[in-house]
């Protein structure tokens, strides 16, 4: 029995070292942070950061597991994307996160805003596909550009092409 206790400890090192060969491993930092190998997942408490490639996301808790490739984060939710030198910088807020990179999508919940050069949108619940480059409003959406205030159910925009998409 400890003989097949150990072989699949091992097996599971063997499977986290090498989807972190093939995907970037993120930088983690957090006030309090546990591992739990068996699952390969970190849950972290107090100052969290989470930085990858693509995205760094900080909030007061989260959860990050290493095998499936998908991130949780609970409460003063800051999630940046891109950068300001080639003008793809854009921020999202909220309460609650998701994100899952097989499916390279990071959703907000609970009062969410997303900021853009001279472009608020505020929205009860924001999705980002950051290969499609879409963000995806819905509830309560409140669009301020310009001086200028719209009201929708659900409202998608190209980061991209800096437009609404129909």
């Amino acid at each position: 029995m400890r003989v097949l206790k150990i072989s699949f400890l091992l097996l599971v090192l063997l499977l986290v070292s090498s989807y972190s060969s093939v995907f970037a491993s993120p930088k983690i930092t957090a006030d309090k942070t546990t591992f739990d190998i068996l699952s390969g997942t970190y849950r972290l408490d107090g100052n969290v950061r989470v930085e990858t490639s693509k995205f760094t996301v900080t909030a007061d808790h989260a959860q990050v597991n290493l095998t499936s490739f998908e991130v949780w984060a609970q409460k003063n939710i800051k999630c940046t994307y891109g950068r300001k030198e080639d003008g793809t910088l854009i921020n999202f807020t909220g309460d609650d996160l998701y994100g899952a990179w097989p499916d390279k999508t990071i959703t907000v919940k609970g009062g969410t805003t997303f900021e853009y050069e001279n472009m608020t949108i505020t929205a009860d619940q924001t999705s980002f596909n950051w290969e499609t480059k879409i963000a995806d409003f819905s509830g309560s959406v409140i669009v301020k550009k310009d001086g200028q205030i719209e009201k929708y159910n659900e409202i998608k925009y190209n980061v991209i092409k800096k437009e609404f998409i129909q």
